[in-house]
């Protein structure tokens, strides 16, 4: 098998990643925020209408138990699903559109996967923050907790129509 340059590290975050999944426009919501406040995320997709957070292997087991124990619990039903890594997994993902070759579609402006419309038939991720060589975070950050509580946050305006 033949892998891109620039793929060989995507496909194996993705293989070797649990992750939380969740609504993409919640997603990007709580990206925004973590980013305005300088939180790191480790590797996040969009896949579909899906935003998927990446975490480090072992990790997503435990998200539950976080989640409950930040006042998140089960009972709020928010669209928030931890999947291992041996769940379905994400096909690897393509380069934003302004990454990819060739010239940009009339109408659509080549800034980033954040301005690619969902389609629910698109079952190929796109990046919409790199994350480097490694998986997402895990249980020894403090930041996991951080991440967690935007992510719950982002869902619950979101089942409430909130703004993000």
């Amino acid at each position: 098998m033949t892998v891109q340059p620039g793929r060989t590290a995507a496909a194996a975050v993705l293989l070797g990643s649990d992750r939380v999944e969740l609504a993409r426009p919640a997603g990007l919501a709580a990206l925004g925020r973590l980013d305005r406040l300088g939180r790191p995320t480790g590797p996040v997709l969009a896949r579909g209408r899906r935003a998927v957070f990446l975490l480090a292997p072992g990790t997503a087991e435990q998200v539950p138990e976080l989640l409950d124990w930040l006042g998140w619990g089960p009972g709020l039903g928010l669209d928030l699903v931890p999947l291992t890594a041996g769940e379905p997994r994400v096909p690897p993902p393509r380069p934003p559109r302004a990454d990819r070759p060739g010239p940009p579609r009339a109408g659509v402006r080549p800034r980033g996967a954040e301005e690619d419309p969902p389609r629910p038939d698109d079952r190929r991720a796109v990046w919409l923050r790199h994350g480097g060589h490694g998986p997402g975070l895990d249980l020894r950050s403090p930041d996991l907790l951080r991440l967690l509580d935007c992510l719950a946050d982002a869902c619950a305006r979101a089942r409430l129509g909130l703004a993000p």
